[in-house]
């Protein structure tokens, strides 16, 4: 009976082994996909985008209403080019991202930082910086005392006609890489370029946000109009508004 038992208990470690076997490659390969395959986490990403999407378009052909395509909230805007001052990053120049104690060292460190406050405004854009972004944007996140720099540089700008504080506590800056009489130029050949003799502030910031005045501030807009009408380049249809009428031949 002992002899006739040992072939039994043999076959059943083979087949045990066996379905241990066939279990363990399954094991290994979900393991190495979630955890450790990077393209696998990327088409997962992807596969998830386009059924999120289709689920969109399955539902609104199902409600029967015609929906509108928004460009604006599927837009994916890439990511700006990180621009660094000339003397680089905190590791490469540390004295640069201290705020200097002698008057003298002071007065150089905040011309620098300011000049390089207006590059990196304009390649972004922006037309008034916030203590928010400056505290949270390279490389100025990156200066000890970055509260206090930011007030500095703000001051400097202000003493050469650069900028100006739009709040009384200082965290709203204003910053002029290019003069509104400049900006003026600008709305003016536009408006022969495209034949558009009536224009005003509103129409200007919602329709016109692709050129580089539609981003101006609003208030800013105003001030644009009042330098075409004083240069004779326009009169005014709606002052409160900002409504102008062009003149040709200016």
């Amino acid at each position: 009976m002992a002899v006739k038992e040992r072939p039994r208990a043999k076959k059943d470690v083979k087949a045990e082994s066996k379905d241990v076997a066939e279990l363990e490659p399954e094991v290994e390969v979900t393991l190495e996909e979630t955890e450790h395959t990077p393209e696998v986490v990327v088409r997962r990403t992807r596969t998830a985008e386009v059924t999120s999407e289709t689920q969109e378009a399955s539902t609104s052909e199902t409600t029967g209403q015609k929906v509108r395509p928004r460009t604006v909230q599927t837009r994916v805007e890439p990511e700006p080019p990180l621009l660094l001052p000339s003397w680089g990053t905190s590791k490469d120049s540390e004295w640069m991202y201290t705020i200097p104690s002698r008057r003298e060292d002071l007065e150089l460190w905040a011309e620098e930082w300011a000049d390089f406050l207006l590059k990196w405004s304009q390649s972004r854009r922006l037309h008034v910086v916030s203590v928010a972004v400056f505290l949270a944007e390279m490389p100025f996140k990156d200066i000890v005392g970055k509260s206090d720099a930011f007030r500095i540089l703000g001051d400097r700008l202000v003493d050469q006609d650069m900028a100006e504080w739009w709040d009384n506590k200082h965290r709203q800056l204003r910053v002029y890489w290019r003069p509104l009489e400049d900006w003026a130029d600008m709305v003016y050949s536009w408006s022969l370029r495209t034949g558009s003799v009536l224009i005003d502030v509103g129409t200007l910031i919602v329709q016109e946000y692709d050129e580089e005045f539609g981003t101006l501030p609003e208030r800013d807009l105003h001030r644009v109009m009042d330098i075409l009408v004083s240069t004779k380049r326009a009169e005014w249809v709606d002052q409160k508004r900002g409504a102008v009428r062009l003149r040709a031949g200016y």
